[in-house]
């Protein structure tokens, strides 16, 4: 076992490092206000209603486009999307809606973009935001879901993007 990280912060990005999670690409807006993130930081809420969460950084445009449009997609990426996620991870120097560019979207019901080969999209309506620290956690009310189950998912691990195989 490795000794303790004395500091709290260094500490929690190397502990994090080590937790594998899915990779997904979160939406908003439309057209040239269009706007995402690659993100692990999606969870389910509850089923009654059916409510997600993500966690966004509150100084970046994403951020600024949930809150406008009062809507967002959860795009769960397969292996297959391992380009997607790296140009809204913001590692091709692609900013703003010229991260669309390349890559196929459809419109949800409130508008905003989905990747129309995602493993699954989930669109949804912002229903709550609570401020924590330097990110927003966004409740949204789960308005449609598209899927697209013969894919593998994608994961992030270790400061990289990993595909798991076959899922059973």
């Amino acid at each position: 076992m490795i000794f303790p990280q004395a500091d709290a912060v260094e500490g929690l990005k190397a502990a994090m490092r080590f937790y594998p999670a899915g990779v997904t690409v979160i939406t908003a807006g439309r057209g040239d206000a269009r706007r995402g993130l690659t993100a692990t930081a999606f969870t389910s809420v509850t089923m009654e209603p059916p409510t997600v969460l993500v966690c966004v950084n509150r100084n970046g445009a994403a951020h600024r486009a949930i809150t406008e449009n009062r809507h967002f997609c959860v795009n769960i990426l397969c292996e297959q999307s391992r380009d997607l996620a790296e140009s809204f991870a913001g590692m091709t120097g692609k900013t703003g809606a010229d991260q669309f560019e390349g890559f196929e979207w459809v419109e949800t019901c409130d508008g905003a973009p989905a990747y129309a080969f995602a493993q699954a999209s989930v669109a949804c309506d912002l229903t709550q935001a609570v401020e924590a620290g330097s990110h927003s956690i966004f409740i949204g009310e789960v308005r449609e879901a598209a899927l697209n189950p013969d894919r593998h998912p994608l994961l992030h691990y270790n400061r990289g993007f990993h595909a798991v195989g076959a899922a059973r």
